[in-house]
């Protein structure tokens, strides 16, 4: 016979968990893209739950008990604590997605030119491109 769902929470009131968020810089993902041009305040944060808990029961069985899709928290996140995070984990750095055939392109670019870096590569193409547009 399965587990059937608790009829009772394992607990009352309320309890405090950890749940990791992920935190992302790269720029194809919105949320990035809006924390970075952000300066100061805060964004109101909500996370939606749903999913199943398992627990040892009163008995010391397994109890199941179901998180309804109507859970919720919120929170005001600083954007000063995304700012620090990113800048703990990835100083002095952003993200970029390109479609592979425009990778493969500036790969060869990189090679052709003995460019160890994509950085050294980029500021190149920068550079040609504000010598071109010069008056």
């Amino acid at each position: 016979m399965g587990a059937r769902p608790c009829q009772r929470a394992p607990f009352e009131g309320q309890t405090v968990v950890q749940l990791p968020v992920p935190c992302t810089a790269a720029f194809n993902v919105l949320a990035a893209k809006y924390f970075h041009a952000l300066e100061g305040g805060a964004v109101p944060v909500s996370l939606l739950f749903s999913g199943t808990i398992f627990y040892a029961g009163e008995t010391g069985a397994l109890t199941v008990a179901r998180i309804p899709w109507s859970a919720e928290a919120t929170f005001e996140l600083p954007v000063s604590a995304w700012h620090e995070l990113l800048d703990l984990y990835y100083p002095n750095t952003a993200w970029l997605t390109v479609r592979m055939d425009t990778f493969d392109r500036l790969q060869e670019y990189r090679v052709r030119r003995g460019l160890p870096t994509w950085e050294q590569a980029l500021d190149q193409l920068l550079e040609a491109a504000a010598e071109e547009t010069r008056p």
